[in-house]
């Protein structure tokens, strides 16, 4: 059960219907205490629209699967205690999950040997002991060539007078106030208080030019509405689909990659299912259909056979390694997260 011109979903829209699709699945009263369940809490559209109904078919496992719409969305739930059994981090939050002891380790998955070269190597191989990477993809800018002449190369370009109310910026503080860091010739992550300055008035001077941060950009990027937009790589392979106008670039002075992973939080009540689904979502078959859905790369390497071509043969889909040479993952920042928070605050609701 598919929304409306779902195949332009962004990777991170929230949209609450999607849960009681999910819900539909089950037959009424499949959520019993007598039978095995399972709570999930993961990105909208970030799956095949059929894997959770196999996987309940296969099992018999009923799914309560819900959708976030941020990692500070995902991060508030987790310390109050929402009771999800398996969840989905980006880098930089895993590691706060983990330092913040929110997660469990995780034993019985079986696909680590046929996992990428990416999260064979430190920092992954530790972190892979409290989760499972998932998809990968990079953040870059989008644009819509019909309006957009020269193609853009720079964070500079999402700061162009001549593009007034047609830029949008990802509402995420860690890849909108990175973006204005890396503007300035600093580190993506920096906590310095004078380079935080400096990018904080950097983004508030682009407030005039910004049409709205948002992370659901794609179909005003494919409609023509938004013609620039820091975004996510595998939303604009999808927005390519449906129109050929849109192009990506990860800009020369670089940008982060990310890699999102499944955890199980430390109070699920059904880990066991929990890692049931992971080894049936992660299998190179199952994996393979959900990077052909929405787009994004996965990290199992057996999988490929079973990825669309058109997919593996796009920087979009599988970034060339000259491209990967200038990407960077968002680190932990630990206490200093607080500062970043304040910031990004005063940046959105302040004239």
């Amino acid at each position: 059960m598919l929304a409306p011109d779902a195949s332009l979903l962004s990777r991170r829209q929230f949209l609450g219907y999607t849960a009681g699709a999910i819900l539909a699945m089950c037959m009424p009263g499949c959520v019993s205490s007598s039978e095995r369940r399972l709570n999930i809490y993961n990105y909208s559209y970030y799956i095949a629209p059929d894997t959770v109904k196999n996987f309940i078919h296969e099992t018999g496992i009923s799914v309560v699967y819900d959708e976030f719409s941020s990692q500070d969305v995902l991060f508030a739930k987790l310390k109050l205690g929402a009771g999800y059994d398996l969840v989905v981090a980006s880098d930089y939050m895993l590691r706060r999950l983990i330092r913040q002891q929110i997660i469990d380790t995780i034993d019985g998955f079986k696909y680590y040997s046929d996992m990428i070269d990416l999260v064979k190597k430190e920092p992954w191989s530790s972190l892979c002991r409290y989760c499972v990477p998932y998809l990968w993809g990079t953040t870059g800018i989008g644009y819509n060539r019909k309006y957009v002449k020269k193609a853009p190369t720079s964070w500079n370009d999402l700061w162009n007078e001549d593009y007034v109310g047609r830029v949008t910026m990802l509402d995420e503080k860690r890849d909108a106030i990175g973006a204005a860091l890396i503007k300035l010739g600093y580190n993506g992550n920096s906590c310095d208080p004078k380079q935080l300055a400096a990018a904080q008035k950097e983004l508030t001077h682009q407030k005039h030019i910004l049409r709205q941060y948002t992370n659901d950009y794609i179909d005003g990027l494919a409609r023509g509405e938004i013609w620039l937009a820091q975004a996510w790589s595998g939303d604009i392979s999808r927005a390519k689909d449906a129109n050929p106008n849109i192009d990506y670039v990860l800009p020369k002075e670089g940008s982060f990659f990310f890699v999102d992973s499944w955890c199980i939080p430390k109070d699920a009540a059904h880990k066991r299912e929990a890692v049931e689904f992971l080894n049936f979502v992660m299998q190179p078959e199952i994996i393979a259909k959900v990077t052909n859905f929405t787009s994004y790369p996965n990290t199992i390497a057996t999988s490929m056979p079973y990825v669309n071509k058109e997919l593996l043969n796009r920087p979009l889909g599988y970034p060339p390694a000259e491209m990967m040479k200038r990407t960077f993952a968002q680190e932990d920042i630990g206490a200093e997260e607080k500062n970043w928070d304040k910031m990004w605050e005063s940046i959105k609701f302040k004239n």
